[in-house]
């Protein structure tokens, strides 16, 4: 574990310019016949007429209120501990910007998501990294840390088919996770966006389920289980905190976009937010099986262990293969990844993630077989 911090670096290739026809599995968003239109304009127009002058009008920083009540419903708490946010990511950075100050000790799984790492350290955030394991977060390493005074004040997770890594949490894990938070007074940040997109294999609870609303937060967000452009996430927290980040984001944009809000409510009440994720998992289990079974591409000694659901593959290659120095090799041959390298504070730069949420299966194979040669032709090191 490294309490490093530093600068991100761009090569992870998220917007790198590409040949023509080049495939990319470098974005973890949905494929375009994911994105259900149809409901949502359908969705959109009922919400209009149903209540029209609250949602084209300024509301409170807290986000369209009967999605709030919905929510809270649904995850068995009250109103006051959601907020509606844009994306589960811009509720991690109110809690960076409130919740924890400059040099606070902030615990990351490594790999993490790259833009929670990146917001990190752009907020001056000293950085404890604990490994992953096949099963999810070392919890014995960062009981290793706590013991020697190195408590965070918070624990950023991602416990369901992991950005990047695609690992799932155990029930175990999940329960030693709490007890140690309990033990040190620590807090857990749950972000969970995948977990409902399954394939397999059975639902384990979520942490915020067994560590209770004063030791987990919880965030998620509909990017991935109806479209990313709707930019609706939400994050439950402590009633005053919630308070605290409403006010903030009432500050800096006033109130957010009511109308995609009030349209996954009407998705939500009307139960058919269910079907939909149905749909999507079934898309993203094809594509998941379409590059496991081109796996066989990849150089001996690359380990990987396709994920149970969720959008990402992550790969390690074997010792002394660069993936961020093949990235332009790659990009040239017209297929592109993430360097794992981007999801740590330093080194690993024999991992890559692999998004095949965004490309068809058909594509997914021909790229499986593009990256299979660029990494055939990379020189020994």
């Amino acid at each position: 574990m490294s309490p490093c911090r530093r600068g991100y670096r761009a090569g992870a290739c998220l917007n790198c310019r590409a040949v023509p026809d080049t495939i990319s599995f470098a974005r973890g968003a949905p494929a375009p016949e994911a994105l259900n239109s149809g409901l949502i304009a359908r969705c959109s127009a009922t919400a209009l007429e149903a209540d029209p002058t609250v949602i084209l009008s300024y509301g409170t920083g807290g986000g369209y209120p009967p999605l709030r009540e919905w929510l809270a419903q649904h995850h068995g708490t009250t109103a006051d501990r959601v907020i509606i946010t844009n994306g589960s990511l811009e509720g991690y950075v109110f809690l960076l910007e409130t919740f924890l100050a400059p040099g606070d000790l902030i615990g990351l799984e490594a790999p993490t998501y790259d833009r929670a790492l990146l917001q990190a350290q752009m907020h001056g955030m000293d950085i404890l990294e604990v490994p992953m394991q096949d099963d999810g977060m070392d919890v014995q390493a960062l009981a290793a840390a706590c013991e020697a005074g190195r408590v965070p004040k918070i624990v950023y997770t991602i416990p369901n088919f992991h950005n990047p890594a695609g690992t799932t949490i155990s029930l175990a894990k999940r329960q030693a996770l709490v007890a140690l938070a309990e033990r040190h007074g620590f807090w857990i940040l749950e972000d969970d966006p995948y977990g409902r997109l399954r394939f397999e294999g059975e639902p384990l609870p979520a942490i915020y389920e067994l560590g209770g609303p004063e030791r987990v937060m919880f965030s998620s967000s509909f990017s991935k289980t109806l479209a990313p452009g709707l930019r609706v996430g939400y994050l439950i927290a402590p009633p005053d905190l919630v308070k605290t980040l409403t006010t903030r984001a009432n500050q800096t944009y006033i109130s957010p976009a009511h109308l995609p809000e009030a349209a996954v409510h009407q998705v939500c009440e009307h139960g058919l937010l269910d079907p939909n994720i149905a749909r999507v998992t079934e898309l993203m289990r094809v594509r998941r099986d379409a590059m496991a079974a081109g796996l066989h591409h990849m150089p001996d000694g690359t380990r990987c262990t396709p994920p149970e659901g969720g959008f990402f593959m992550w790969l390690e290659l074997p010792e002394g293969m660069s993936a961020d120095a093949l990235l332009p090799v790659a990009q040239e041959a017209g297929v592109i990844y993430v360097a794992g390298s981007a999801c740590f504070t330093e080194g690993h730069h024999n991992t890559l993630r692999l998004a095949y949420s965004g490309v068809s299966p058909e594509e997914i194979t021909v790229g499986m077989e593009r990256l299979g040669a660029v990494f055939a032709g990379a020189p020994a090191r």
